[in-house]
């Protein structure tokens, strides 16, 4: 079990009665951005969605737990522990913060907590069905480039929206992922609740089995330059209208790689960059 599972559980532990899906969601970001455990190593990272500071990760994860028996639904917005909980519990930094959330806040109403992190984290109310105490960016044209690797969804998405991206171009030749929220169906329906566009475009990717064994950056210098003279001569017409995209709204190619050097996207920005004179930026 994840270490950022257990620490779900023991807020469920520690709060002795069912907790509101809302309450879970904002004590776990408190959590992660008030004190000194963050919520232990590779805590979530949240999203400005429909009530503030959002988790898909969290959601998707609570879910497993449940359907491995740990954790109970009480109605449609509660969980309590199952009484079958026999976990490790997190180290004792972690648990400690865990008792400072529960007796700050377990007593608190649903209205007086969301107040609190509205208050405190306006930036995470962009995307807010409850009310907005900040407005959501958008971006100067340019042509945007970022990699997802090393990061979680959340962590992600959240760049995106922060930066005022409005649509997400999956450059990627087979968009699969073993990463939660990266596999093609999954992102779109994701980028979708957060109002992002998600454009597919294959064409412009590169085939997996030419990817393998680039040790060094000259072998991936070698493999761009190929991939300039093969697939980006012979797929003006992708390119054209990639750049249409980015020409209409604030637009961001994605792959995988953090550093766009070392990603196939880097060329593609290049081939933007001419078609439409906008600067390429690396998010």
């Amino acid at each position: 079990m994840l270490n950022r599972q257990k620490t779900i559980l023991d807020l469920l532990k520690a709060a002795r009665r069912p907790v509101l899906r809302t309450e879970l969601t904002k004590w776990s970001f408190l959590l992660r951005h008030e004190y000194p455990s963050n919520g232990g190593s590779a805590f979530y990272d949240f999203v400005p969605y429909k009530l503030g500071p959002f988790s898909f990760s969290l959601y998707q994860e609570v879910g497993k737990l449940e359907d491995h028996g740990y954790i109970v639904q009480h109605g449609e917005s509660s969980w309590t522990l199952s009484d079958n909980y026999a976990v490790d519990a997190p180290d004792t930094f972690v648990q400690r913060d865990v008792t400072r959330i529960i007796n700050r806040l377990s007593d608190w109403s649903t209205d007086k907590l969301l107040d609190y992190v509205y208050e405190a984290y306006p930036e995470y109310t962009v995307n807010s069905q409850r009310k907005k105490l900040a407005e959501r960016a958008t971006a100067e044209p340019a042509v945007f480039t970022a990699g997802y690797e090393g990061l979680s969804v959340d962590a992600f998405l959240n760049i995106l929206v922060a930066r005022g991206v409005r649509r997400l171009i999956d450059v990627r030749h087979n968009p699969i992922a073993r990463r939660y929220g990266f596999h093609r169906s999954t992102l779109m329906r994701l980028t979708g609740n957060l109002d992002i566009d998600y454009v597919h475009v294959p064409e412009l990717g590169i085939k997996s089995a030419l990817r393998q064994d680039l040790d060094t950056m000259d072998d991936r210098t070698a493999l761009f330059d190929q991939y300039e003279k093969t697939t980006l001569a012979t797929n003006a017409g992708a390119l054209d209208r990639v750049a249409s995209l980015m020409l209409e709204m604030p637009s961001v190619l994605v792959c995988m790689e953090a550093e766009a050097v070392c990603c196939h996207r880097s060329r593609v920005a290049e081939s933007i960059a001419e078609r439409t004179s906008l600067p390429i930026e690396n998010l």
